[in-house]
Formats: C-alpha cells, structure tokens, sequence
C-alpha cells in the first residue's frame, strides 16, 4: 500500500475500510479464541480437574484398604 501521504480521499477511504474489515476479523478471531480459551474456559478446567483428583485419591485410597 501506498504511504497515506501521498493518497488522494477516495483512497484513504478505501484503505480505511479495508482496515475496517481486517479488524472485524481480527475481533472475530479473538473472539472465538476466548470463547475457547478464556478465563472462564480455563476456571471451568480447573473445578473439572479438582472433582477428577478427588474421584482419584477415593479411589486409590479404596484400592489401598482393599
């Protein structure tokens, strides 16, 4: 692309909405990888994983007295 210096309107306008549409984009990728990913994702594992070590040392513990 051309130094926006030298760029007449219509083609700022053009650039910008080409910058427009790249960010819409770049949103919806962030988006979906906190959808997948985030904070909320990552809490959830975790409860998940705690329950999943607990079942685990019952059931080595059972396994011991047996």
């Amino acid at each position: 692309m051309k130094d926006t210096n030298s760029m007449n309107l219509f083609e700022i306008r053009d650039y910008i909405n080409k910058l427009e549409k790249r960010i819409i984009s770049l949103e919806g990728t962030v988006n979906t990888f906190m959808e997948k990913y985030g904070p909320d994702v990552q809490n959830k594992r975790a409860e998940r994983d705690a329950v999943w070590d607990e079942m685990v040392r019952v059931v080595s513990i059972q396994n011991k007295n047996k």
